[in-house]
């Protein structure tokens, strides 16, 4: 009798796993594709499946549940080399994913608490995180675990996505998590 996993392992992730993950990264953002106009939605899925790009300046992290990656997240030890706007010095990630059949399993809130666990190890005094109002999970999740609006650092996608005025505007809130100092 096979026991299944019920708590999901964190991990970092191979290269060997890209296309994988590429593939899981966009799934879950499928609900939202009417939410957005096509070219914004359009824009970020395709960046969603270039995880190569960001392989050098995030550790990809994933989530693996019964021997199946259940989710991704990349988690940036500088946040400003997101190119976001966010300060240097803080921790940063992006791209949190979970496939949609595992959902309700606390995969996401797991593999933010790593991204915090990293970001304390580091020294970093905060987290940012950028997300939009329609994805209510996401924003669940972190103001569960204590994040906080920032709006100083709320972004346009468009212009983010380098498409200008030529878009509708989508605003990305900021999001961040104030880390006490170890001293």
């Amino acid at each position: 009798m096979m026991i299944l996993q019920t708590e999901p392992k964190i991990r970092s992730a191979t290269r060997l796993e890209i296309l994988e993950i590429e593939l899981l990264s966009v799934a879950p953002y499928a609900q939202y594709c009417d939410e957005v106009p096509a070219a914004i939605f359009d824009a970020y899925t395709n960046d969603l499946r270039r995880l190569q790009e960001h392989w050098e300046e995030a550790e990809v992290l994933v989530a693996e549940v019964d021997g199946r990656i259940a989710g991704s997240v990349l988690f940036y030890p500088d946040a400003s080399t997101e190119g976001l706007g966010l300060p240097g010095g803080w921790a940063g990630f992006r791209k949190l994913a979970v496939r949609p059949e595992m959902r309700g399993r606390h995969i996401g809130s797991k593999l933010v608490e790593r991204c915090v666990e990293l970001a304390r190890r580091l020294g970093a005094p905060a987290v940012g995180i950028h997300t939009v109002s329609f994805m209510k999970a996401a924003c669940r999740i972190y103001e569960q675990m204590a994040f906080r609006r920032c709006p100083q650092y709320d972004l346009n996608a468009s212009d983010m996505l380098g498409m200008g005025q030529t878009i509708a505007k989508l605003k990305l809130l900021t999001y961040r998590l104030d880390l006490p100092s170890a001293g």
